[in-house]
């Protein structure tokens, strides 16, 4: 990588500070951009919910049109890995976010009813094929951090702060949505998110990366998947994110009914969205200061613990201001448990494989967190949101205690997962 791709600083504090990962061009310029980018898919997130439930009145609507995108991802993110190995992850990522802005340009004008009167069924169609496109999306992009940083040291560093980027962005894109939304409808909120993408599109042709040597196809497209299954710390926090994904991350499907049962509104829906991104920023910056001077298995589970409970007590409350502090901590669970699972994955996958082994874990969380939000909203629909949601809540509770159990009983195995797969 380029002399210039690192900031020339001696201070010790700068470089080994919460900021290091920033320290590299590359990674500023992907920050920058994704910063901008995400902000408006959450301005989407929230005017779609709200489409949605305003067009149906249905939380089994909001579950169909968030599980839409479950299918393809499924089916291709496997493949979304292999392809992650073995061409360019800057020109897969360009492409990726094309296909996004193009898909939000669409749904925005879809939604201004001049041709056809929209329908939930139309917004679901274009969820799926957004499914399609995260499938080769998100291997790319989790595996692109080490491209962006070129240090193994800033790894950590560098998926905090991205992930601190993607939750203060997740505070301010509900913020925006909400007024955009009040004043100028849900048109103007798709068609700004397309605007977005046009930051981090431009991001990533302004860097300059080199070429990496392309592995071998020895390891075929299921390697990743043995390696995990050999991989005892691996294969258990991959089996907990895929219990978040289905059980509690997918409780977000429900703030619409939420807002609603509160009788907030829009305005409500998009402030429980920026309080739990409020928090979700907190959690990241926390973890960027001091994520690696605490074993990241205890971080995993004391987030994870965090993250359900307060869903529970968040469920609840017939309040709305405690309603929204609860989200706020649970943000922060959230993002405590999320950002360190993945970087723990990622400190232990070998570089050869590290493509495939992230569309894995891309696959648990995403591809199962639609099938949650279908999940929770059918629930919902026969036997109310409360009570659904503290279902969903509990069963990640168990499954976290399985983890922690698994972990006291196991014993360690060594690997060595390059030469088993070639």
């Amino acid at each position: 990588m380029n002399d210039d791709n690192i900031k020339e600083y001696d201070d010790p504090q700068i470089i080994h500070g919460p900021f290091y990962a920033l320290s590299f061009r590359n990674f500023r310029l992907f920050f920058i951009g994704q910063f901008i980018s995400v902000a408006g898919s959450w301005m989407q997130v929230v005017a779609q919910s709200w489409l949605v439930y305003e067009i149906t009145k249905s939380p089994a609507w909001l579950g169909i049109v968030s599980g839409a995108g479950a299918i393809p991802y499924v089916l291709f993110s496997i493949w979304g890995g292999q392809v992650a190995d073995r061409h360019s992850k800057r020109i897969i990522l360009i492409w990726t976010q094309t296909l996004s802005m193009l898909a939000a340009f669409l749904i925005a004008a879809l939604a201004t009813n001049r041709w056809v009167h929209i329908e939930a069924w139309q917004i679901a169609v274009i969820s799926a094929a957004l499914g399609l496109v995260n499938a080769f999306n998100m291997p790319a992009q989790q595996a692109f951090v080490i491209d962006m940083v070129d240090k193994k040291d800033a790894m950590g560093n560098a998926i905090a702060l991205n992930s601190l980027q993607f939750n203060i962005a997740r505070f301010a894109g509900p913020i925006i949505a909400g007024v955009v939304l009040a004043k100028m409808g849900a048109t103007m909120c798709f068609f700004l998110n397309g605007l977005s993408f046009v930051a981090v599109i431009i991001s990533l042709m302004m860097m300059r990366v080199e070429v990496q040597e392309r592995h071998s196809s020895q390891i075929e497209i299921w390697g990743g998947l043995d390696y995990t299954l050999r991989n005892h710390t691996a294969l258990r926090i991959i089996t907990l994110i895929g219990c978040a994904s289905l059980f509690t991350w997918s409780a977000g499907t429900l703030f619409p009914v939420f807002a609603d049962r509160l009788h907030e509104g829009a305005t409500g829906f998009s402030a429980m969205l920026a309080f739990n991104g409020i928090g979700a920023a907190l959690g990241g910056l926390l973890i960027a200061s001091v994520g690696a001077r605490i074993p990241r298995l205890m971080v995993i589970y004391i987030g994870s613990f965090l993250f359900c409970f307060t869903l529970i007590l968040f469920a609840m409350t017939p309040h709305y201001y405690p309603a929204l502090a609860l989200l706020a901590l649970s943000g922060m669970g959230m993002v405590l448990f999320g950002i360190s699972s993945n970087t723990k994955v990622q400190e232990d996958v070998p570089d050869i494989l590290r493509g495939r082994v992230m569309a894995i874990y891309s696959l648990v969380m995403g591809g199962l967190m639609p099938v949650g939000g279908l999940e929770i909203g059918f629930l919902a629909q026969k036997i109310g949101p409360v009570l659904a949601m503290e279902i969903n809540a509990w069963l990640c509770v168990l499954c976290t205690i399985s983890m922690i159990v698994w972990q006291f009983l196991d014993k360690p195995v060594q690997i060595n997962a390059i030469e088993e797969l070639s």
